[in-house]
């Protein structure tokens, strides 16, 4: 049986004192190359103008027009309270349509009926049906996790129904930080001899990209295949116009996911691709929060201390990562090609690797989650309600975003209520201030049912884990907000009685002590104009 953590209050100040002095001596985070976004958003804005102008000119058909605008909004109003999406989601946007009259209801045609990119909807469910039965089922595997952890056979299933395999002999690291991550990264692909996978939401150029690259040019050099996918608004501040080119010119092949089009009725900011994997010679996997920019790894002082968490996955498991890989790649380089069963098993783990990991303790089952499967099919969202539903003793959450929907917000309530431990980490310093002050905004809803939340004192956690009763842990890219669970594409790592799975706890219990835990009599004092601006950005919370 799990044993009730307990943890006991350890005076960090000195610790965390000494941390900040020493990030205010590292250079600041490069600045942004905006050119491109700038040029977007003009292009963008201009549009919205023209198109605000020709409503307001409508002023000469006031009467026919107000009927139109009203008739029409009723409609739109009717259609979102009928359809299947997230009640949150449905509030934001009649909260939109009602507050902006008119304009509101053209934003709403415009981003707010869920339409998603053509090439999206129309080449991704074709992939998915072409690569998801190269996944591969054991039953005995699956057996096993149900004799050795009975409680959790439900989790696992519900993964296996939503096509997503269980694996034992894989081997599993967790990494605390970005600093160790990263390096052992780099090793793993000096060791590479046939592929290298990379893929990520954010590839900035600096020192850490350099020592990547630099390591990348010769094993290319050396023969090695080597695939580079970014997100095309992730690094639109980030890379070089010249980027692709470059690297395509040694030998390394590049891909953008989802390009940004200037386009006002096209500009999609949602359904990026926020996944996080690489993968070497198909034996070892790497997946977790950070990307590629060096405060991910302390290189430079970007919102204090920055802390990251990852895992590398040695053996079986790294097929699942390999398969997920493949999917979004062949999306983004999407061609008319028909790829044929072994032009993907050649990237399949080596059985003789495999066999090494035989007596890895504990299972893994690496899943993906994206809002072509929502609304019904979140799987990241409802993989974290199970955790939560399940635990017994106690789940501890790490997340940099707490903008939830009310199932989330139920779950975690009833779970204290019913005498779980529930405790979350969020960052005591946000990267974007209107999101830390929503996160904000949750506290009270949840403390008020005994859920324990502690803010990250020495600045941003960007972790995204969970952990739960020192049985199962999560560890991957999803934020507990409504972006992450419903309109980016997302993956991560369900673990289940693997040493892994207490390192993510250890890591918690040691975060703690640099953590400041919120008093909900204080929270509910907060400034007036404090709860005046998290009511106003409460509305839209869904939309942020």
């Amino acid at each position: 049986m799990a044993k009730k953590s307990k943890h006991v209050d350890i005076d960090r100040t000195e610790d965390i004192k000494r941390i900040k002095q020493q990030l205010q001596k590292r250079p600041k985070r490069r600045k942004a190359d905006m050119k491109r976004l700038i040029i977007a958003a003009s292009i963008f804005a201009l549009q919205l103008v023209f198109l605000i102008w020709a409503l307001y000119r409508m002023n000469a058909f006031v009467l026919t027009s107000y009927i139109i605008c009203q008739l029409v909004g009723a409609v739109a109003v009717v259609g979102i309270v009928l359809n299947r999406k997230n009640p949150s989601y449905k509030i934001a946007w009649i909260a939109v349509i009602l507050l902006v009259p008119v304009l509101g209801l053209v934003f709403y045609i415009m981003w707010g009926r869920g339409s998603y990119p053509n090439k999206i909807k129309k080449v991704l469910p074709e992939i998915a049906q072409m690569t998801v039965p190269l996944y591969r089922h054991s039953k005995e595997t699956e057996k096993q996790l149900e004799r050795l952890h009975p409680n959790q056979e439900r989790i696992m299933r519900y993964l296996h129904n939503a096509g997503f395999p269980v694996y034992k002999e894989t081997a599993v690291t967790y990494f605390e930080m970005g600093d160790t991550f990263f390096p052992a990264l780099i090793e793993d692909i000096k060791k590479a001899k046939k592929f290298i996978f990379l893929e990520f939401y954010i590839l900035s150029e600096g020192d850490l990209w350099q020592e990547i690259y630099s390591v990348l040019k010769q094993k290319v050099a050396e023969g090695v295949e080597i695939r580079i996918l970014y997100d095309d608004f992730g690094c639109i501040t980030c890379l070089p116009k010249q980027f692709d080119k470059d690297l395509n010119s040694i030998g390394i092949k590049t891909a953008s996911f989802n390009r940004i089009k200037p386009v006002v009725n096209n500009f999609y900011m949602n359904y990026r691709n926020h996944q996080k994997i690489c993968v070497i010679d198909g034996n070892i996997g790497y997946t977790g929060g950070a990307n590629i920019a060096d405060e991910y790894i302390n290189k430079v002082n970007a919102f204090g201390l920055w802390k990251d968490t990852g895992v590398r996955l040695a053996g079986r498991g790294v097929w699942s990562l390999t398969v997920n890989f493949l999917q979004m790649w062949k999306y983004s380089s999407y061609s008319k090609k028909v790829e044929t069963k072994e032009e993907y098993t050649r990237f399949a783990p080596g059985e003789t690797f495999c066999a090494k990991q035989a007596d890895a303790r504990g299972f893994v089952q690496p899943f993906a989650d994206g809002p072509l499967r929502t609304p019904g099919d979140n799987e990241a969202e409802g993989l974290y309600i199970q955790m939560i539903n399940s635990a017994k003793k106690y789940i501890y959450i790490t997340t940099p975003y707490l903008v939830p929907d009310n199932e989330m917000l139920l779950a975690l309530r009833m779970a204290a209520q019913s005498g779980v431990d529930v405790r979350l980490i969020t960052p005591g310093i946000g990267d974007k201030g209107y999101v830390h002050l929503v996160t904000q905004s949750y506290y009270g809803f949840l403390m008020s049912a005994g859920v324990k939340i502690y803010e990250y004192i020495p600045g941003f956690i960007h972790a995204k884990s969970v952990v739960s009763d020192d049985e199962m842990a999560v560890v991957g890219t999803v934020n507990m907000d409504f972006r992450s669970f419903y309109l980016h594409f997302e993956n991560g790592v369900w673990m289940c009685g693997n040493k892994a799975v207490h390192d993510v706890k250890n890591d918690f219990i040691n975060t703690l002590e640099y953590c400041e835990k919120i008093d909900y009599n204080k929270w509910c004092k907060r400034p007036w104009y404090k709860k005046a601006a998290q009511g106003f950005l409460r509305l839209f919370a869904p939309l942020l």
